[in-house]
C-alpha cells in the first residue's frame, strides 16, 4: 500500500513512517509550510513550534535517513485564511479558540490530505497518538499522550484512509524505537507555542494584525464596577489573575466584548453544569438525545452527560459542574475510549 505520511520533523511522525516501512508500505513523506519561513526569522523563538525552518530540515534528514521520497507542501495562504483569520476573529468576539481542533479537520486532515490523495496515495498517516479501527476514532493507548481531543473535529467519512501508527505506543517507547533506529530527533523537545505565535506573544501577534485591545472596566456578578481590566485578550474564563487586588479570590466568569468588560465572581460561579455546542461534527451514528462523558478542554476530567441535538445546536448537560466551561473551546464526547464526536462550544447556560 502507499501511505503519505504528514513528516513533522519531530519524533512522532519520524517512528510512524519508520513503523509504515517495517509493515512493508511504501512510503512518501509529506512536509507542510504553514507560514513563510521569513516569518520565523523575525521572532525569538522561545519554545519548540512545528513549520519552522529547523522543522524542515530535520523532516529532510529523516527522508534521506530512510530514502524515502520528500515533497514540501506549501499551503500557507490557506493556512492564513482559514486558521489565523478565525483565530483573530474568535478573540475578536470575546471568545477563546482552539486553532489546532480546526487545523486538524481543514488543513491536516482537509486540504492536505486531499493533496496526498490526489498525488497517488492510499492512505495518509501521521504521528498523532490515537486509534482508528474499523473506521472509528479511539484514544490512544497511552492516554497521557492521547490527542484524540484534538482529532476529534476529522470528518467522518475520512477516517477510513488514515493511518495512526503510533496509536498502540506511549511516548517511551516512540522515543526508544527512534533512538535504536538511529533518528536524529529521538530526544527532540516537543512543539507547544502556537506555529504562527512562536515567540508566545499574543499582545504583539494582534497588533501586527491592527487589532488594538483597549483598558475597559471588570465588574462582579451583580454589576458592581471592581476595576480596570488590562485588555480582553489577556483573559480568559476561569482565569485568576485580574491585576486588580479584590480582598478575596475572583475568577473571570464571563467576556463581554460587545461592551469590552470582564465578569467576575466567586469560584463556585465559575462551574457550570449546561452549555451549548455547534458546528458539531458526529463520528458515529448518535440518536436526537445520547449520554457520553465530555472533555471541554484538553488536560479537563471527563464529566458524564446526557445530549440533545436539534437544528444544528448540541444542548449538554453535565451530571455534576464543570470548571470553565468557555466559548470557543472544543468539546468533545466519549464512549468509554471510542470518540462520539466533537464541537465548538457555543454558549453557557
Amino acid at each position: 500500500m502507499k501511505v503519505g505520511v504528514l513528516l513533522s520533523g519531530g519524533v512522532d511522525s519520524a517512528v510512524a513512517l519508520y513503523s509504515l516501512l517495517e509493515a512493508g508500505h511504501e512510503v512518501i513523506a509529506y512536509h507542510i509550510k504553514t507560514v513563510p519561513d521569513e516569518f520565523y526569522l523575525s521572532r525569538q523563538i522561545k519554545h519548540k513550534v512545528c513549520c519552522s525552518p529547523a522543522d524542515t530540515f530535520d523532516a529532510q534528514l529523516i527522508a534521506k535517513h530512510f530514502n524515502v521520497p520528500f515533497k514540501v507542501l506549501h499551503i500557507e495562504e490557506f493556512f492564513r485564511r482559514n486558521i489565523i483569520d478565525y483565530y483573530l476573529s474568535e478573540y475578536r468576539n470575546g471568545r477563546t479558540p482552539n486553532p489546532c481542533y480546526l487545523c486538524n479537520r481543514l488543513v491536516k486532515f482537509g486540504l492536505v490530505m486531499d493533496l496526498i490523495l490526489k498525488d497517488g496515495a492510499d492512505m495518509v498517516a501521521s504521528g498523532h497518538y490515537a486509534r482508528i479501527v474499523d473506521g472509528k476514532l479511539y484514544r490512544a493507548i497511552d492516554r497521557e499522550k492521547d490527542q484524540s481531543y484534538f482529532l476529534a473535529s476529522i470528518e467522518r467519512e475520512r477516517l477510513s484512509r488514515i493511518v495512526f501508527p503510533n496509536g498502540d505506543k506511549t511516548k517511551m517507547q516512540v522515543r526508544e524505537i527512534a533512538s535504536r533506529v538511529k533518528i536524529h530527533v529521538h530526544s527532540k523537545e516537543e512543539s507547544q507555542d502556537l506555529c504562527f505565535i512562536p515567540d508566545g506573544d499574543q499582545e504583539r501577534f494582534f497588533k501586527e494584525h491592527g487589532i488594538e485591545f483597549d483598558e475597559g472596566p471588570i465588574y462582579d456578578s451583580s454589576g458592581k464596577e471592581l476595576g480596570k481590566h488590562k485588555g480582553l485578550i489577556h483573559y480568559t474564563i476561569g482565569q485568576r489573575k485580574l491585576g486588580i487586588s479584590l480582598g478575596s479570590r475572583m475568577y473571570v466568569i464571563r467576556i463581554d466584548a460587545k461592551n469590552n468588560a470582564i465578569i467576575v465572581g466567586k469560584e463556585e460561579e465559575v462551574y457550570r453544569d449546561r452549555f451549548t455546542v455547534t458546528h458539531f461534527n458526529p463520528l458515529v451514528d448518535l440518536p436526537e438525545r445520547f449520554t457520553a462523558s465530555v472533555k471541554v478542554r484538553k488536560n479537563s476530567d471527563e464529566v458524564a452527560c446526557s445530549v440533545s441535538q436539534k437544528d444544528g445546536v448540541v444542548e449538554v448537560k453535565a451530571e455534576e459542574p464543570i470548571f470553565a466551561v468557555t466559548p470557543g473551546q472544543v468539546a468533545v464526547f466519549y464512549d468509554g475510549d471510542l470518540v462520539l464526536g466533537g464541537g465548538i462550544i457555543e454558549e453557557v447556560l
